[in-house]
């Protein structure tokens, strides 16, 4: 009998060990947090919680809006439909925004260019088709993270005022192809500024203009398709900057 309570005893303790927080069943649960939390996965930012219900209505309202790892708000997009004040104030309080991307949206104005140049964010934004006027280029001054700005399809805009903005050396990207840009506009913009690729398809450009831009010491690229440049203005410039390439959409000699 005294052999038998031995055996009972050592059997109870071994079971104890087993299920208790040092024994196998013990360590299972450890190791599981372990690799649950090894895994990095990141949770919706505070910022994010507060986007959700703004987030949620623009896209019941036909915007695509993108977010970032923390789920917060960095791209937004809208293509052929009207904006509406009220998607114009939710934009504008989307503080992480780094995109803003409209095309063919008729209430696009100079309106809605005040309330997302407020961003401190926004790295690009696109408005193609509205009714801006050139008086959104000073707005714009208040974007300081802006880099690249594409404005085209709008015959309201002349480029006055944006030789302030190419000024401030921040713009990289200017689309301003099918725009009232003129000749007279762009001898007034600033040689030393930062631009890498200009877009003035489909503009009223001359000799002069032709020469004032390949003064720009940091162009990549120039598009200027149907934009009033006669053959052998285009020629000039590709031999005065031959390592930056310009497209006037006419097979070269």
């Amino acid at each position: 009998m005294a052999v038998v309570s031995i055996l009972l005893l050592l059997t109870a303790g071994c079971d104890n060990n087993s299920g208790g927080p040092g024994g196998a069943a013990g360590k299972t649960a450890v190791g599981g947090s372990s690799d649950a939390s090894s895994v990095g996965q990141l949770l919706p930012s505070e910022t994010a919680h507060a986007q959700a219900a703004t987030v949620t209505a623009l896209r019941q309202a036909g915007w695509r809006v993108e977010t970032n790892g923390l789920e917060e708000a960095v791209i937004a997009i809208l293509e052929d439909g009207e904006i509406g004040s009220k998607n114009g104030r939710r934009l504008s309080g989307l503080e992480t925004l780094e995109q803003v991307r409209l095309w063919n949206c008729p209430d696009a104005d100079d309106a809605f260019v005040e309330r997302v140049a407020g961003l401190a964010k926004l790295r690009v934004l696109v408005i193609r088709g509205g009714r801006l006027t050139d008086a959104c280029f000073e707005t714009l001054l208040a974007a300081e993270a802006l880099e690249s700005l594409n404005l085209g399809n709008m015959s309201g805009l002349t480029g006055r005022g944006v030789a302030g903005l190419l000024a401030r050396g921040r713009i990289k990207r200017l689309y301003l192809d099918h725009t009232g840009v003129s000749e007279e506009v762009i001898e007034a913009w600033p040689v030393e500024n930062s631009l890498q690729m200009l877009n003035l398809n489909h503009t009223h450009l001359g000799t002069a203009a032709a020469r004032t831009l390949q003064e720009f010491p940091t162009l990549k690229s120039v598009f200027v398709v149907q934009a009033g440049l006669a053959t052998d203005a285009v020629a000039a410039w590709r031999r005065a900057r031959p390592n930056c390439p310009v497209y006037d959409g006419r097979e070269r000699p």
